[in-house]
């Protein structure tokens, strides 16, 4: 049954579409497949070892917060909101990735670390907890020269 189904959608591809347009959108494809798993690798390579180690915020750090001007706090918020929206995009990249190829557990890691939400903490824990995904991420760091992630 997939196999007659597969046949009627590549018919109906073949029929409506031609070649070309096929192979620009598997250039397309690959292009950026490559260009992101560049950028992962180097978001990756530039986190610091100690990342996902939990630690309280000091008080100087949280005084600084406090003493920021208005200008500061308008690019503060600008700059939330820029990460929040890479963020979703990064975890919704990540569900279609776990059916599609590419990093999709990964993907999620790194969304989840940068939207700030309830339960947040539970479910990189939870993620980090799988051995698979911390030999990858101290795989790529291994090619890269750097220093091993430490997990709790």
């Amino acid at each position: 049954m997939l196999k007659e189904f597969y046949n009627i959608i590549s018919t109906y591809l073949i029929g409506i579409v031609d070649f070309d347009y096929i192979f620009v959108i598997f250039l397309a494809t690959t292009s950026a497949s490559i260009a992101y798993f560049m950028a992962i690798t180097y978001i990756i390579t530039q986190m610091d070892s100690q990342y996902f180690i939990r630690k309280d915020i000091p008080n100087d750090i949280a005084n600084k917060k406090k003493q920021l001007t208005s200008m500061s706090r308008s690019i503060t918020y600008v700059i939330s909101i820029v990460k929040v929206m890479i963020g979703i995009v990064l975890i919704v990249s990540g569900i279609v990735m776990l059916v599609l190829p590419g990093q999709g557990i990964i993907t999620l890691l790194i969304g989840l670390s940068l939207v700030p939400f309830p339960g947040k903490n539970k479910i990189e824990k939870n993620l980090l907890a799988r051995k698979s995904v911390q030999h990858s991420l101290n795989w790529i760091r291994v090619k890269a020269n750097k220093p091993l992630f430490i997990f709790e």
